[in-house]
Formats: structure tokens, C-alpha cells, sequence
């Protein structure tokens, strides 16, 4: 009986007939899986890529005013934003939150107070509050007693064409950059001074 079964398994490995048509049955969903797949993993690199240069760009026009911003200001940038990322994810909006370190600053902890001068979203998130601020330590960088950073933060919504195992997701991204030209960039409004 083992003789037999070893005599099968050893015809059955040398058999080099087949049928082209079993194995395009076989073949054939693994070859368009992966070929969707292949597109749909792009497709996604390509939006978050695509989200991440536009919320850089936004946050590099903000850094180049010199001037004070305005609610009409903030509201065309987020048309700038939902235009550089069309195509690649909807139900876009941006939040703009113009900082400052209080106290502590040459340290990157918690003890380091940060400061709120103005903020504004064009979405459905509301504009952040100085309390929320303690969520931030990381993503704002050590400066001076005083210094503002503006933080760009942009949100998208991802879906991809086809689930191959990619969920729906949200990009969001965060830049700080630091006024180019002026010491505190203003909002229309609010009181603005350079100092603390």
C-alpha cells in the first residue's frame, strides 16, 4: 500500500502534461488581484504624497506674508488646497493656528508653555483653543521666549477605488514654519504684537 502510494506521488511530481485552461482558472484571479492591488497601493502613496506637498505649499505662502491675514485669506487657501489635491481624496479642509513659546523654552517637555495667538479652520474641526495646546509639544519645535511658528494642519478623507486591503482613511498632516518676513504673522482682528 506504501509502495503504491510513493509510486502515485512520484509519477504525479515527473507528469509534465497540463491543461492551459486549469491553470488560466487557477492563475488568472491572482494575476488581476495583483494587478489591482499594485494600482490601488500607488494610488493611495500617491495621495498621501500628493496631500503632503499641498499642506508644505500652504504653510510656505503663510510664511511669505507679510501682511495680516484675513478669514477670506485662510478660506481661499483651503480652495488652494482642495484644488492641489483633486483627485486624490475628498472633503478637504485646513486649520491655521499661529503660536508662541511662554516659558521654558529651551526645553522639549512638558514643563515647555506654549501660547496661542490667533486660529481659524475653513472645515468641519473646529479652530484650536490654547488648552489643547498641550497636544502639541512634539509637533512644535524649541523656540526663543516669545518667537511664533505658524502650524498648518490639513485634513483629507481617502478612499480607495478598489479594497484590496487598503481601509478608508484620513490624511492629516501638520507643518510648522516660522514667519520669513515678518516677526508675528497678524490676523485681521486680533491684536497682534511681537512681544509675548
Amino acid at each position: 500500500m506504501i509502495q503504491k502510494l510513493k509510486h502515485s506521488i512520484r509519477q504525479f511530481v515527473a507528469d509534465e502534461t497540463a491543461s492551459l485552461t486549469a491553470e488560466t482558472v487557477i492563475i488568472l484571479p491572482l494575476l488581476a488581484w495583483w494587478y489591482v492591488g499594485s494600482l490601488v497601493f500607488f494610488n493611495g502613496y500617491q495621495a498621501r504624497n500628493v496631500n503632503l506637498k499641498a499642506a508644505y505649499t500652504i504653510s510656505d505662502m503663510l510664511s511669505r506674508e507679510d501682511g495680516t491675514v484675513n478669514a477670506n485669506y485662510i478660506e481661499g487657501l483651503g480652495e488652494v488646497f482642495s484644488y492641489l489635491t483633486a483627485g486624490n481624496g475628498t472633503n478637504s479642509w485646513i486649520r491655521v493656528t499661529l503660536v508662541r513659546c511662554d516659558d521654558n523654552c529651551d526645553r522639549n517637555n512638558s514643563d515647555r508653555e506654549l501660547g496661542l495667538d490667533w486660529s481659524y479652520s475653513t472645515g468641519p474641526g473646529a479652530a484650536l483653543v490654547a488648552a489643547n495646546l498641550t497636544g502639541y509639544q512634539d509637533t512644535i519645535p524649541l523656540t526663543p521666549l516669545g518667537d511664533r511658528a505658524i502650524l498648518v494642519e490639513t485634513f483629507i478623507d481617502y478612499s480607495p477605488a478598489f479594497n484590496v486591503g487598503l481601509d478608508v482613511e484620513s490624511f492629516e498632516n501638520k507643518i510648522v514654519t516660522r514667519p520669513r518676513f515678518v516677526p508675528v504673522l497678524c490676523f485681521d482682528g486680533v491684536t497682534c504684537s511681537a512681544g509675548s
